[in-house]
């Protein structure tokens, strides 16, 4: 009787554990460095049901990161799902279905998921450890993160531009328990792709991984946003290993005042000071993280506050902020990013003049008929000095490529002054650039280039009109000392897509109506792309439009942006400019409207009237009195020879 009695209450007790473990779940094995494929997933719930697509956030608005769609089954932290367990949310009318997933890649695709944009999804694993051991979680996701393991949040990340999906983005130092371990993750999503990556890293030797080189984990970087002097420490997931509750102090030293600031933050987190308190002069930004087995780890920088002197013009640029080739003769630079060399005669084919290749590659550039802006790279100034030196004189040299994003990545202002200053060092002739993104850092970078491009990339959550705005911004905070091209978007971030070609001539030529002195896009291969065979009714619209900037090079080469037209009646989506040249004298109108159709009144004033050609469209228009009269369509560019 004991003995069946026995029987009977271990039978009950283990169903009942095996229920609360997870009935149905395949368990994973503990195995450092292996990723975890096998998965619960569950969702889509809503994330910010309010926020527009464009110019997207994850801030407090992502409401739905911090809501616990769980509470049906437990809770975010103490929910044990099963295939099939379903989540009720009343209050929304949501019913979502656990499903359970093996994934044959490493990182784990949810834009599957329906609705894809907006919103936030779980998924659930469950670990077995065959003791309690420390372990290091090592996570990526696209966009925000929450982690919960065995009934405790562990880990956020929440950044406010969101992140691309990558292996070991965060370094989460955790306790596993022996035996069954609960995994529960939360990834918040604003648009394009979707998704995270997983798997755990034995603790002792991410230690001592991230103590051997712990100089790429302390870095430190300085970069002027508009009104704000931006320093960030370390990355807050990697460095923070050495100290998971510690934070950095940060403080600023001025070369004749003495320390004039300090922040405290955690590593990864920017310390902001408002630049108008600040002296102008060079500083020193020195930072501090305390850890209890290393001691106290120091990163110093320098920055300086004021007005870097440029130097004189290479002799290829003109006052007129244009490019001259050996012969003292204009140009319009035409080029492209990706652009393989057994491409490179295609591409001269289409009216491109020059592409962006490496040093090894200027023979085969050359005998394209091309020229090439060529990258340099380097730690030191010295670097670039000696690889500008080793290459200056091969003809098919365009200009210099510094450096991509300073702004982004919150590169070093000196350390990018100073292979500016180099470059011209080295070569009295060709012109260097950077690329910048941020218009915000225009002003900070804007001072340590020949040339500045800017990459404005609207497809698919941008404001299309800021193609030509960012340039017009550049020009203002460069005093228009300064050329600025135009680097367009001819690719597609993941699960977004490219520009239509009716996007693509607009922001083409909103970029020269603004006054772009040379155009180069990103990108005609790579990233997984190949725009000739991904695209090719962009790539033939993208022929037409070189083919048309080619002949009309001569107008955008002329110095100054043009003159501004008024309308009869004020219209805020509708910009027209007249512009005079050796080729004629043209009025270029743009409708900036993603939506709308106009009929705009142009005053072109009196000394206009008759006929006019209206350019590459087979057609022609009256102007009576001055008054210009056509249709735009959403996002139309019409081009009109006046003289």
């Amino acid at each position: 009787m004991k003995s069946k009695l026995f029987f009977l209450l271990f039978t009950a007790t283990f169903i009942t554990l095996f229920l609360l473990s997870g009935c149905g779940n395949d368990r994973v094995q503990y195995q450092p460095s292996v990723f975890i494929k096998d998965w619960l997933i569950a969702g889509p719930f809503p994330n910010c049901e309010d926020c527009s697509k464009i110019n997207y956030h994850h801030d407090e608005r992502c409401k739905g990161f911090y809501t616990d769609y769980l509470k049906s089954i437990g809770g975010e932290k103490n929910a044990v799902p099963t295939e099939g367990m379903k989540v009720t949310v009343a209050d929304k009318n949501i019913e979502r279905t656990w499903f359970k997933i093996h994934s044959a890649e490493d990182k784990i695709h949810l834009t599957d998921l329906k609705p894809k944009d907006m919103v936030v999804a779980y998924a659930f694993s469950q670990i077995e450890s065959p003791k309690e051991q420390k372990a290091i979680l090592a996570i990526g996701s696209n966009d925000g993160l929450r982690v919960f393991l065995n009934g405790e949040e562990v880990h956020e990340s929440h950044d406010f531009n969101g992140r691309w999906l990558q292996v070991d983005n965060d370094y989460v130092p955790v306790v596993l328990k022996k035996g069954v371990n609960n995994l529960m993750l939360k990834i918040d999503q604003g648009t394009g792709d979707f998704g995270y990556v997983a798997r755990f890293l034995d603790y002792d030797s991410v230690m001592a991984e991230v103590r051997k080189n712990i100089d790429s984990y302390k870095t430190l970087k300085v970069v002027a946003i508009a009104d704000t002097l931006v320093a960030n420490f370390g990355n807050r997931y990697k460095i923070s290993v050495l100290n998971p509750e510690g934070k950095v102090k940060i403080e600023l030293i001025h070369e004749k005042k003495g320390k004039i600031g300090e922040r405290t933050v955690v590593p990864g987190e920017d310390a902001k000071f408002l630049l108008k308190k600040i002296p102008k002069g060079f500083l020193t930004i020195k930072a501090e993280f305390a850890t209890p087995d290393d001691g106290v780890i120091v990163s110093e920088t320098r920055y300086f506050k004021g007005k870097l002197k440029k130097h004189p013009r290479v002799k290829r640029l003109t006052k007129n902020l244009t490019i001259v080739d050996e012969h003292g003769k204009p140009f319009f630079p035409i080029g492209t990013y990706g652009a393989p060399v057994e491409d490179y005669k295609k591409l001269k084919d289409a009216g491109y003049n020059f592409v962006v290749a490496s040093a090894k590659d200027l023979d085969k550039v050359n005998e394209a008929g091309l020229l090439a802006a060529v990258p340099i790279h380097g730690k030191t100034a010295d670097e670039y000095y000696e690889q500008i030196s080793k290459y200056k004189d091969h003809p098919a040299v365009l200009c210099w490529m510094l450096y991509d994003e300073p702004g982004y990545n919150k590169a070093d202002l000196l350390y990018i002054y100073d292979i500016y200053n180099a470059a011209y060092k080295a070569d009295k002739v060709h012109p260097s650039y950077l690329v910048i993104t941020t218009p915000t850092v225009y002003k900070t970078f804007g001072r340590s280039c020949d040339v500045l491009a800017v990459d404005t990339y609207p497809i698919t959550n941008g404001t299309i009109e800021d193609v030509g705005g960012n340039i017009a911004l550049a020009y203002e905070h460069l005093e228009n000392k300064t050329p600025v091209w135009h680097c367009g978007q001819m690719f597609t971030w993941p699960e977004q897509r490219r520009p239509t070609p009716q996007e693509h001539r607009f922001m083409n030529y909103y970029a020269l109506m603004n006054g772009a002195k040379g155009m180069l896009w990103y990108t005609y291969k790579g990233f997984g792309q190949y725009l000739p065979v991904d695209d090719p009714e962009l790539w033939k619209a993208q022929k037409v439009f070189l083919s048309e900037l080619n002949e009309l090079a001569p107008l955008f080469l002329e110095r100054g942006f043009g003159k501004e037209i008024s309308l009869l009646r004020e219209n805020e989506s509708m910009r027209a400019v007249v512009k005079k040249s050796s080729i004629g004298t043209f009025l270029m109108a743009a409708n900036i409207s993603k939506t709308e159709t106009y009929q705009p009144e142009l005053n072109l004033g009196k000394k206009y009237d008759g006929n006019v050609e209206v350019y590459n469209e087979n057609r022609t228009v009256v102007v009576k009195n001055g008054i210009l009269i056509d249709g735009f369509k959403p996002l139309d560019v019409h081009i009109y020879k006046l003289k």
